[in-house]
């Protein structure tokens, strides 16, 4: 599996171990094991799925020791983190892979850390792994993890795709393994599968709520409320609740202001983005950080107040929303000219 997340090697197996930080990577190897299941002739009937990690350990046993009257059968193990799994059941499960014939196992865990593997207690599955089957150990998928994505991707169609521009599509797309290739498969075939460019992707590409939002605000910062409008009309044409709407235009200037108090103190972006929502896309506080200087604190705290208040309105009034969210924009770019 050396330079993707999913499974590479397509032949049957006696013993997958596939261990992630991010769980979404174990969803999505289970179907590649699946589709391998199924070209194998193992169906429905004959896979079983344990998801709990104190599993009943004597069924288990029974079912892999037990010849099938319809051939092979695949025991599936998931959706529990591999630190739940206890020392002696590590090792009852070991024993009863090696000892089972005709029943290949599928063992799918999240684990933060790849030193917990290595550990006394899960190195003899992880050992098994290797010597009868397929083991992998995932990194978290993260920002930059998702642009080599992207980027083996656009390879594997043989289109070129730099970082800079592979990081552009992250962004606009956000922390979705399948949206990030799909949209690179998409960019690949407009260019021909030549070079994907980001006016290719501007062209052609999606963007997600948040990608949206920061450029209606780079736009209000602009002093552009025309083009800003035109920006939120796409995301109404896409069906965005506007609702959602302003919660996400309410978010960007939360982080804004969090910014530009972490500034007059000497935090770093990467600081706050560490210290309120780690998980997050760093690059949404360097650009709340870029956009805070556009604002003074007054202004920010002000704009913060109009957005709850439009919020209010947009629950409970009877005037149009579009027409609310529109005065709204207005009266941000009002309050940045003060500044």
């Amino acid at each position: 599996m050396a330079g993707s997340y999913k499974i590479e090697n397509m032949n049957m197996q006696k013993l997958w171990l596939i261990l992630s930080a991010d769980s979404s990577v174990c969803s999505d190897n289970l179907k590649v094991i699946l589709k391998i299941a199924q070209d194998n002739g193992i169906d429905e009937d004959s896979i079983t799925y344990f998801q709990n990690a104190k599993f009943d350990m004597d069924e288990l046993s029974d079912l892999a020791q037990t010849v099938s009257f319809f051939g092979d059968r695949l025991i599936v193990l998931k959706d529990f983190d591999l630190s739940d799994l206890s020392e002696q059941y590590a090792e009852q499960l070991c024993r009863i892979i090696e000892e089972s014939e005709g029943t290949h196992f599928a063992l799918l865990f999240t684990c933060e850390d790849e030193k917990t593997v290595s550990s006394k207690k899960y190195s003899p599955l992880a050992e098994l792994a290797k010597k009868q089957g397929l083991y992998s150990f995932v990194k978290e998928i993260d920002e930059k993890y998702l642009a080599e994505i992207a980027r083996g991707t656009a390879k594997n169609l043989g289109a070129s795709l730099d970082k800079e521009t592979a990081k552009y599509i992250v962004d606009n797309v956000g922390r979705n393994i399948a949206l990030v290739t799909n949209e690179v498969e998409k960019y690949a075939a407009a260019c021909n599968y030549e070079k994907i460019t980001k006016d290719i992707v501007d062209a052609v590409g999606v963007k997600t709520l948040e990608a949206r939002i920061f450029d209606v605000i780079d736009l209000v910062c602009s002093k552009k409320p025309v083009k800003a409008l035109e920006t939120l009309n796409i995301l109404y044409s896409q069906g965005t609740d506007e609702i959602a709407v302003t919660g996400a235009l309410a978010t960007a200037f939360i982080d804004m202001h969090r910014c530009k108090m972490a500034k007059k103190k000497g935090i770093s972006y990467q600081k706050v983005h560490d210290d309120f929502e780690k998980r997050s896309n760093v690059y949404r506080y360097q650009k709340a950080m870029n956009n805070a200087n556009k604002f003074s604190e007054k202004a920010l705290e002000e704009i913060i107040a109009l957005m709850l208040k439009t919020d209010i309105a947009l629950k409970s009034s009877a005037i149009d929303k579009r027409y609310l969210i529109d005065i709204l924009i207005t009266q941000i770019i009002v309050k940045g000219m003060a500044a």
